[in-house]
């Protein structure tokens, strides 16, 4: 069945409705001016609340309580008095004035060696008539050094004598060591329990040494002589004379040559021929696949077009043909002039432009040089 489409009436009433609609409209904008005020928010009907198991997620509200209650509560200590009393050993670090600095003068040792220069009043005296001569001079007195108190000389000493301490320590514990001891008899009111005395030993008999060494100096010994009678030996056999026997062959024998049949020559059989007539044969089988494969695919196509025919025809069938809604003319388009200048056109910069350019310019030149040519000749 061929489609059909549906020749609605609702375009013809709008067209023929739009100046009364855009008038009304206009005056229902006037009339009732829009105020902006707070959206009061509603809670959507969502199809969750409509299941008969309720969801598991939490709400936001409830997770901010789950938050706020597993939050550690904050609990002051109380106050410390003796913080008042303290001068920044306690509580929050005061820090305390110093005091302010108070100069001293610098004591020199050459003040005392050296005397201070002559005051202008004296200089005068002595150039005075009354003035009377000084012969005292103040002579420098030598500077005396003082012994040098170390910190170094005292830690010496502190060593020294622990050192000395220490090996007196150990000689004393070496002659405790030395003294024997005897161990005291139990308290107990029985006899005390003389000990046996021990059996005398056997004396030591001495024995003579067996050591390795001399077992190995007399292996060596022996294996030398035996070294020695050989060589003697081999020597006494090479000093008699023995005649080399009369050679009646050839010492070195020529090899005879080996004479062999000639290869006779077979027909090659390879193994191209055996392979092409296989490939021939599994070529043959991919195909006769290959056409199975394709027999299927089409009539499964052919059966999935059936039954998408058959579906389209039973939905055609059942569907119930809807009127589009008339559109809402409350808030008509009203289009407003433009403020912007008028699009200048401008033409784009090729390069064919530019290349019949240069042409033209080629063309010119050659033309002007063949002319002055003509008129040279």
């Amino acid at each position: 069945p061929e489609f059909q489409e549906f020749h609605l009436e609702t375009m013809s009433r709008a067209n023929q409705n739009a100046e009364t609609s855009t008038v009304a409209s206009t005056e229902s904008a006037q009339n009732h001016q829009w105020k902006p005020h707070l959206t009061a928010p509603k809670t959507p009907l969502l199809q969750t609340l409509l299941r008969a198991r309720p969801p598991r997620i939490k709400s936001s509200e409830e997770l901010e309580k789950e938050e706020l209650e597993n939050v550690p509560k904050f609990k002051a200590r109380p106050l410390n008095r003796k913080i008042f009393e303290s001068k920044g050993d306690l509580g929050m670090f005061c820090n305390t004035k110093r005091h302010i600095t108070i100069p001293h003068k610098f004591h020199f040792s050459t003040e005392e060696r050296i005397p201070p220069p002559a005051s202008v009043a004296d200089l005068f005296d002595k150039l005075s008539l009354n003035s009377e001569p000084h012969h005292e001079k103040l002579l420098p007195r030598n500077t005396t050094p003082n012994p040098f108190h170390l910190h170094t000389e005292e830690r010496g000493a502190e060593k020294e004598r622990k050192f000395v301490m220490e090996l007196m320590q150990k000689q004393l514990e070496e002659e405790r060591a030395r003294v024997p001891k005897a161990n005291p008899y139990p308290y107990t009111t029985d006899y005390p329990v003389i000990p046996p005395k021990p059996e005398p030993k056997q004396c030591t008999k001495p024995e003579p040494f067996q050591l390795e060494s001399l077992v190995r100096h007399e292996e060596e010994m022996q294996r030398e002589m035996e070294e020695r009678w050989r060589m003697e030996e081999d020597e006494a056999q090479m000093r008699i004379f023995k005649a080399q026997p009369i050679l009646k062959e050839d010492p070195i024998p020529v090899p005879e040559k080996a004479r062999k049949p000639l290869t006779q020559v077979q027909e090659f059989n390879l193994h191209v021929d055996h392979r092409a007539v296989d490939r021939e044969v599994f070529d043959k089988k991919i195909k006769e696949k290959e056409m199975m494969y394709k027999r299927y695919r089409e009539e499964a196509e052919s059966e999935k077009m059936m039954e998408e025919e058959k579906a389209l025809k039973q939905l055609r069938r059942t569907l119930v043909p809807h009127a589009r809604p008339l559109p809402n003319f409350d808030n008509p388009f009203i289009p407003q002039k433009s403020f912007k200048e008028v699009t200048k056109p401008k033409s784009p910069k090729l390069q064919v432009v530019r290349r019949k350019e240069i042409r033209k310019m080629v063309s010119s030149t050659a033309v002007a040089v063949s002319s002055a040519a003509s008129h040279m000749r």
